[in-house]
């Protein structure tokens, strides 16, 4: 199959210069476009289209959500790349695009910054189903099949496998199969569900590490409740869902030895990149953070090398700082074994402007502290 046999699909009322930009980018990187103009017609679209490349989706069309979960849904799709188009790339959009299982946010004005994000996608190899089976293994368990299958996906991603459950019912001694390494279960299944099912698991002697997934109001109850069960992590349910991927992945490295210099913590918000010397910047969002580096979330990653230049709101800050850095290391997009992080790439920071390093620093230490301090 050529490149040209694959194709972008764009769902929504998009004006004369966003299709422009748009097919500037696709012809670019060699693949054809197809515009369907209401959220209705993309399951359709889907279906006929023999390899899709990605999905250009506008976020406050009628009907977004629901297609959203039509694709994750799907095994065909579930590794599809969505980009999602708001009217701002800020926090909020970022965090409601990871929730409905998107994976990066553009603006379609550009055409060379979307054709940075669909270069990697043309190079890399056509999705498939693994040829052997994953050594990790991870269940997850909710009442809401939406989130089941965003969850899973991120999971997938960083190299489990994963299996379903809709209920509680037997998911204690499914804990106890070979190879689950990690149990995932929402807070939505009753009164004190999840915190049974744990509490029944580790009587059993289940080793997994769980990740109780629940509302901000909740997270305190539980934590108290439970968190003498390890090894278990209780999430924010508002949060993107891969944020549960780093929690499992903490969970199950702290049977080694750590040795960074400073901890990394969960922390999202929005990122302005450029690599040095260039005169735009790109918009990621961070993924975790440390006192000397970050991680960002991206799919138009810069390469290990680079210097570049960000600027951001640092954690318990009232003022943006702008840094520089280097690129130590990228991840692209797609499924890979015993991955930790999203598509993107981590940062060394090396600079800021006038004390903004500083105030990094100090920013993450007050942030840190808090996180750290409450378990986590």
């Amino acid at each position: 199959m050529t490149q040209g046999d694959r194709s972008l699909l764009l769902v929504g009322a998009f004006g004369e210069d966003a299709l422009r930009c748009v097919r500037e980018a696709a012809a670019t990187v060699g693949v054809a476009t197809a515009v369907v103009g209401r959220c209705e017609e993309a399951p359709a679209a889907l279906a006929a289209a023999v390899e899709p490349l990605a999905l250009v989706l506008q976020m406050d069309a009628g009907g977004a959500a629901q297609t959203f979960a039509h694709v994750r849904a799907q095994a065909r799709l579930a590794q599809l790349p969505i980009f999602g188009v708001a009217p701002q790339r800020d926090d909020l959009a970022f965090t409601e695009l990871f929730s409905w299982g998107g994976d990066d946010l553009v603006t379609l004005t550009a055409p060379p910054a979307l054709a940075r994000r669909l270069r990697p996608l043309v190079a890399r190899p056509a999705p498939r189903q693994d040829a052997k089976p994953r050594d990790r293994g991870a269940i997850v368990a909710g009442a809401d099949a939406r989130w089941r299958s965003v969850m899973g996906r991120a999971l997938y991603q960083g190299g489990f496998s994963v299996r379903f459950m809709a209920s509680v019912a037997d998911l204690a001694q499914e804990s106890l199969a070979d190879g689950v390494r990690v149990v995932v279960v929402a807070d939505d299944m009753g009164p004190g569900a999840a915190e049974a099912a744990l509490a029944a698991a580790r009587s059993q002697g289940s080793q997994a590490a769980w990740v109780v997934v629940a509302p901000p109001k909740r997270m305190a109850l539980l934590q108290a409740a439970i968190g003498t069960l390890g090894p278990l992590s209780v999430a924010d349910g508002f949060a993107p869902p891969e944020n549960v991927l780093f929690l499992t992945n903490e969970l199950l490295s702290r049977r080694g030895v750590d040795q960074r210099a400073s901890p990394r913590v969960l922390y999202g918000t929005t990122v302005a990149f450029r690599a040095a010397g260039r005169d735009e910047d790109e918009i990621g969002f961070s993924y975790n953070v440390s006192a000397g580096g970050l991680y960002v979330r991206t799919l138009a990653p810069l390469d290990a090398g680079q210097e570049l230049w960000l600027e951001m709101w640092p954690p318990r800050s009232e003022r943006r700082v702008r840094l520089a850095g280097t690129v130590a290391w990228k991840r692209v997009f797609g499924p890979s074994e015993g991955a930790t992080v999203p598509a993107g790439f981590g940062v060394k920071l090396t600079e800021g402007l006038a004390g903004d390093l500083e105030r990094w620093r100090d920013g993450y230490e007050a942030f840190a502290r808090t996180v750290l301090g409450s378990g986590r």
